[in-house]
């Protein structure tokens, strides 16, 4: 399928744990560089609002998928391990 809506429509319950707000890499807040710390505060700020954005779609999009967001960095599942498993392990427990 060559479509652009191919995933559109997903029939089946669905999880997706997005990284919302994302956590700046430590060395950004030690920077005494200004303009670092402001670039990255930027970037951070696009980044998350494109994640949002994203993760509305999909709540929007498909009734069937479980949107949840978490403060952490890009690997959340090492990052913020006892959410992902809660998160989970709940989801996993409604499909019975």
């Amino acid at each position: 399928m060559t479509s652009d809506r191919a995933y559109t429509r997903i029939p089946v319950p669905a999880l997706v744990i997005f990284a919302l707000p994302h956590v700046p890499e430590s060395w950004i807040d030690k920077s005494t560089d200004p303009t670092t710390r402001e670039a990255a505060r930027i970037y951070y700020a696009a980044i998350d609002a494109a994640t949002e954005r994203q993760a509305k779609a999909l709540e929007e999009g498909v009734p069937t998928a479980r949107v949840v967001r978490v403060r952490g960095a890009h690997h959340i599942f090492l990052s913020n391990e006892w959410e992902t498993l809660r998160e989970t392990r709940a989801f996993l427990a409604r499909l019975k």
